[in-house]
């Protein structure tokens, strides 16, 4: 294996254990709470972690992975982690594996790997240690690429000259295809399958491909070319286009299963979408198009929901960010006016600052980070937000000409792509988070989370909170009759409605961080009372852990809440 010789800044940080969740000193009027803990370790996962309740019987914590395993994140492009993030501009450890020309893709991490693909000056896709930066691995020769790769079930994916699935741990090929090229974007992994398109001039195809093999299993053309990444929901995949008069860009709702097409929205302008992909939250779908507006579109319709002109600035304001989401606002920005914040329901502006943004945001604790991309304030930077402000909180000047890369957090560090040649790492340390649900009695309660090295305690925290009830109301809720049987339960419950009139109506399972993780219902639905079963599972068909939970339903203008407490 060739190694390569980086130049490497560490900053170590000393082993710590710090409690942020219940908060120290606060007194609640429940007793299930969420206990959530970051552990500092030198830049090791702990063997374990485990908190005491006033004393009584140890109880593991398990920990909970932020990694970012593909572009915006997830498969649903939220752009938002839930580890902690770099309070300042400290420089964990640099890499100089990128180019000086249009460095898009975004870094992932995933398993305490970073993977970066070199975009215009190199053909080389190098998986980095998070901690040190250190060239683990490198796969070469495969040509350039635009965007991030897809890290699934221990395997990779990357468009390039080729669709090409290599084991990530290793780098080495599993199989590669030619159903794709290097515009097509990120590759799609869902259900054993991989979505990716092949762009050429004004047209495209869609291929869905087999995991394991990469056989193609059906492929579709559409008009105008696919420069965005897609999405898939729902069995459902996204695909925006880019056109031009004659072949105007729209957005595509495609079947999984076979690709036949749902519905189709043409963009308002004639060239469509370029860069800015589907993000979906709760079945409506965000996105940027080139005439500078922001839209929220109903993803089971194409209608359109809202939208929202970002105006104003010295040039054509073309929105090529995907947006990021979290806490009922998205947050994009144009290439040479400004960075927004707006309510994702209603499309309503909360801030706007003059930075400029091609790649898109990453959102973690409360901050949003991006990338200056125009030279319009005299430097191109690295900036961190407040989410609910627009403050600036800190920034860090580059000695790049463009900063045109999305940035990705996990376990404390935020990775970014900058065109002075590096890979920048920021932060003082990796930081590894751990949460579960915590169920206290009223009163007083002392609580210790302590971190492990085999039977050696390394570090603990200790807390005190008091609690002045002992639940929530269970109890049926007025207009809709909400309610859950049994309740507490360990299995599943039957959660039962009345609808007074018919219209659509949806059913959704929160945790308690707020935190959706099934839907239950989302279609029309007749008078009269309904009743639908949980069995305890999220999307995917995994078993959530024991703990309280919220059910909300959505019908028409009603929307109401009941808790559900889980047994195991």
């Amino acid at each position: 294996m060739l190694i390569l010789s980086l130049l490497i800044t560490i900053v170590l940080s000393d082993p710590g254990v710090m409690i942020t969740e219940p908060v120290d000193g606060e007194t609640y009027n429940v007793g299930w709470l969420t206990i959530r803990a970051i552990v500092e370790n030198e830049n090791e996962i702990p063997e374990n972690v485990e908190y005491t309740l006033n004393g009584e019987t140890a109880i593991d914590i398990p920990r909970l992975s932020t990694d970012w395993y593909t572009y915006m994140q997830n498969d649903l492009h939220h752009g938002f982690s839930e580890s902690p993030a770099p309070q300042n501009n400290t420089i964990f450890w640099t890499a100089p594996i990128t180019g000086t020309v249009h460095e898009f893709p975004t870094p992932v991490v995933v398993d305490g790997l970073v993977y970066y693909p070199q975009n215009v000056n190199g053909d080389t896709l190098f998986a980095l240690d998070a901690a040190t930066g250190d060239v683990e691995w490198i796969f070469t020769g495969i040509g350039s690429t635009d965007d991030a790769v897809t890290v699934k079930d221990g395997k990779l994916y990357t468009a390039s000259d080729s669709i090409y699935c290599l084991d990530a741990l290793t780098g080495a090929r599993i199989w590669a295809t030619g159903a794709g090229n290097w515009k097509g974007s990120t590759p799609v992994v869902v259900n054993n399958r991989v979505f990716c398109g092949c762009a050429e001039d004004y047209y495209s195809t869609i291929f869905c491909l087999d995991s394991s093999t990469g056989s193609v299993i059906w492929e579709k053309e559409l008009p105008g070319t696919t420069v965005s990444c897609m999405t898939c929901w729902n069995n459902t995949l996204f695909v925006p286009t880019h056109g031009y008069t004659a072949i105007p860009g729209k957005l595509y709702a495609l079947d999984a299963d076979d690709g036949s097409i749902k519905w189709e929205e043409e963009a308002s302008s004639c060239s469509g979408y370029w860069d800015s992909s589907p993000t979906i939250v709760d079945g409506v779908i965000y996105i940027g198009d080139m005439d500078s507006y922001m839209r929220g579109i109903d993803a089971y319709s194409g209608e359109t929901i809202w939208e929202y002109y970002l105006s104003g600035g010295p040039y054509y304001d073309y929105i090529s960010a995907t947006p990021a989401y979290a806490s009922g606002s998205i947050y994009v920005g144009t290439d040479f006016h400004c960075l927004v914040s707006l309510s994702s329901d209603i499309g309503t502006l909360n801030w706007e600052v003059d930075e400029t943004i091609h790649g898109s945001p990453a959102i973690a604790d409360g901050m949003v980070f991006f990338g200056e991309y125009y030279l319009t304030t005299g430097s191109i930077s690295v900036i961190a937000l407040n989410c609910s402000s627009g403050a600036t909180i800190w920034t860090y000047q580059t000695t790049a000409n463009r900063l045109r890369g999305s940035p990705s957090i996990t376990d404390g560090i935020l990775y970014i792509p900058v065109e002075d040649g590096n890979l920048y790492a920021f932060g003082t340390g990796l930081k590894y988070t751990y949460r579960d649900d915590l169920y206290a009695q009223a009163g007083a309660n002392e609580l210790i989370v302590t971190s492990f090295e085999g039977e050696i305690a390394v570090a603990a925290d200790t807390i005190n909170f008091t609690v002045t009830g002992t639940g929530i109301s269970l109890e049926p809720t007025l207009r809709l009759c909400l309610c859950a049987s049994p309740n507490p339960f360990h299995s599943s419950a039957s959660i039962s409605f009345e609808l007074s009139e018919p219209g659509w109506t949806c059913v959704t399972v929160y945790d308690l961080s707020g935190r959706m993780i099934r839907t239950l219902e989302n279609s029309e639905l007749g008078v009269g009372q309904q009743s639908i079963v949980w069995d305890g599972r999220i999307e995917n068909g995994e078993v959530v852990s024991a703990g309280l939970y919220l059910c909300r339903i959505q019908s028409g203008e009603i929307s109401e809440t009941i808790g559900l407490c889980l047994l195991r």
